[in-house]
């Protein structure tokens, strides 16, 4: 499956959020830049898609910038990715020149089923997991290793 890079950012710069701005923190869209190394250009282009996806909301002035609009757990992966890139999970769409019988019979075994999983599993799954194991990927990778 290909992930085009505005979802991957687009998630990422959810993750960023939903770990920075705990505490009613705001997280600035330079600085969310700076840590995960995506152009704040790029970012500038993205945000809009999640503040009309209904996950970020603004705050304007000196001390502005992005907080969640909801709880990292009430957001689900699959409303993230559908917002920001809506082909990614949906149904397979076949040639039209093909021959029918074998796309329906391919449909049916294969991507269906592949698709239901996908849709179910990405329904599950929620940016507070997601930021989660960011948070213990981070931990681990501040641990000290000891050698004997």
């Amino acid at each position: 499956m290909r992930i085009s890079s505005k979802v991957e950012c687009g998630i990422i710069a959810l993750i960023d959020i939903a770990v920075n701005a705990r505490g009613n923190n705001i997280v600035k869209l330079n600085a969310i830049s700076k840590r995960n190394n995506i152009s704040a250009k790029y970012l500038e282009q993205i945000v809009p898609l999640l503040k009309h996806g209904n996950f970020l909301k603004s705050v304007k002035g000196s001390g502005g910038g992005y907080a969640l609009s909801r709880d990292p757990s009430e957001i689900s992966v699959n409303e993230i990715v559908n917002a920001l890139d809506d082909t990614i999970l949906s149904p397979s769409v076949f040639n039209e020149q093909l021959e029918p019988t074998a796309t329906s019979a391919i449909a049916e075994c294969l991507w269906e089923p592949v698709n239901d999983f996908l849709q179910q599993f990405s329904e599950k799954l929620t940016l507070k997991d997601l930021a989660d194991k960011f948070t213990e990927k981070q931990v681990e990778k501040l641990e000290p290793m000891y050698y004997i």
